[in-house]
């Protein structure tokens, strides 16, 4: 139940009943519960709940009995034409990824390296829960420092 209801989640953030079901197998692929029937089962869910929120959006557009792309069907995604694409995109998609899979792999080494300093020095509850605090507040303040030397960006849509 677990299982299908993350699943469920994901499928409809995303409108997505493929990747919600991807997402729910992924997140507990550990666990020795999932059979094939399951993942059918888990897949039915995303989708029943991929349609009931096209339908809740056709009903909020007025349109209750449309069955365009946008509602009454499963959705595998939906792109709105804000603006074209060009091959110029591609290149900075590339440098993108490849940033991306080295900031990953970064992270991968950084962990397992600081692991077992971590056994070795946070050991007690207070030391976990201030661990936990110190993380956070850090991670808070990269962000919001981030927002704070962008915050005069923003632009109107009429402008664009």
């Amino acid at each position: 139940m677990i299982a299908a209801g993350s699943a469920a989640g994901v499928s409809c953030a995303f409108g997505a009943p493929i990747g919600g079901a991807l997402f729910a197998y992924e997140i507990s692929k550990p666990n020795t519960f999932w059979t094939f029937s399951m993942l059918w089962r888990v897949f039915f869910c995303t989708s029943i709940s991929t349609f009931v929120i096209a339908v809740l959006q056709a009903l909020v557009s007025g349109k209750p009995l449309s069955l365009s792309s946008d509602a009454g069907a499963i959705k595998l995604s939906s792109i709105d034409a804000l603006g074209s694409n060009s091959m110029l995109d591609l290149p900075a998609a590339i440098v993108i990824g490849i940033l991306c899979g080295l900031l990953g792999a970064l992270f991968i080494h950084v962990t397992v390296t600081l692991g077992p300093l971590r056994k070795k020095y946070i050991n007690t509850p207070f030391k976990k829960i201030m661990e936990v605090v110190i993380f956070g507040i850090v991670t808070t303040s990269c962000f919001y420092g981030v927002v704070a030397l962008r915050r005069n960006n923003c632009r109107l849509e009429s402008d664009l």
